[in-house]
């Protein structure tokens, strides 16, 4: 009853929203493989924004460059369309997603970081190219190379798209504001992630706040309804105040500073050096990249 209370009155009324599918509680052999290696370093984690907008980007970029300068090689791979990530950090409109030259699809960005253009647009580009070759040997050397691979893709992109997350991905960053309407869809994000990946390990970073209460209010409902409907856990991976200006889609990245968000991001990137082991040993696991562009020639 307490759980109830603090998730607000009227949760049963609407629990239909928040149950699992019964997809959720069967599990493939992969499910089986991949429980046996859950201990193994994370290769890949998947940042889920609010929405496909430079507010998004602000972060994607800013904890990039936070987990590279504590020693981790990065690649970004924006998959929203416009590329907002990527033109963010090269501060401009950047890489023309109707172009299909594979050298408009990478990046070198600061630090090392690795910028990878991958929207649905290009994908679809893909499964016609003549030159696919080409390009996953270039996407799979970087695979080898990284230490993390971070996906950045928006709640609506995200929903689209799911399926080509299935088996390579099983870690998620989800981005979680305190207005109510936006989590409840962060919350159907979650279900969604559950019922196709169960096996899946879900963070929240809470974003927008004014006041520091705000974070825990907005992790403990989160997690109680994920804990209830759900049965599954939501881990805490931090916070973000408001970006106090304007983000201009045009302007650099270097041209922002904010002492809070910078503690923010840091501690962030901190958390998610540790608690996934990141830099350690990789486990042997499908391609990303292979699984993704195979996705998209058996569904185009």
């Amino acid at each position: 009853m307490s759980k109830l209370k603090k998730l607000g009155k009227g949760l049963d009324d609407i629990s239909h929203l928040f149950l699992s599918s019964p997809k959720a509680d069967s599990f493939t052999e992969q499910d089986k493989h991949d429980d046996a290696k859950k201990d193994a370093p994370a290769k890949n984690i998947c940042l889920i924004g609010d929405n496909a907008d430079f507010r998004d980007s602000f972060l994607v970029i800013n904890l990039s460059l936070a987990l590279a300068r504590l020693g981790m090689k990065i690649a970004v791979v924006d998959m929203d369309e416009g590329l907002p990530c990527v033109n963010f950090l090269l501060g401009r409109e950047g890489m023309n997603a109707d172009k299909n030259e594979s050298n408009e699809w990478i990046k070198k960005g600061p630090l090392g970081i690795e910028l990878i253009g991958l929207n649905r647009t290009r994908m679809q580009q893909v499964s016609s190219s003549q030159y696919p070759a080409e390009l996953l040997s270039r996407l799979q050397k970087i695979e080898d190379n990284a230490d993390l691979i971070l996906l950045s893709i928006s709640q609506k992109n995200f929903t689209q798209r799911y399926s080509f997350f299935n088996d390579v991905i099983r870690e998620f960053l989800l981005l979680v504001p305190p207005e109510k309407n936006k989590m409840l869809a962060a919350y159907k994000i979650i279900k969604t992630i559950f019922s196709y990946s169960p096996r899946a390990k879900i963070g929240t970073i809470i974003t927008d706040i004014d006041h520091m209460y705000e974070v825990e209010a907005v992790y403990h409902k989160m997690a109680a309804a994920a804990g209830k409907f759900l049965d599954k856990e939501l881990y805490k991976y931090g916070f973000l105040f408001k970006i106090k200006q304007e983000v201009d889609s045009t302007a650099n990245i270097a041209s922002f500073y904010d002492a809070d968000l910078t503690a923010c991001i840091s501690n962030i990137a901190q958390i998610i050096v540790l608690r996934l082991n990141i830099g350690e040993a990789q486990a042997s696991s499908p391609s990303m990249f292979r699984k993704i562009i195979a996705d998209v020639k058996i569904t185009g």
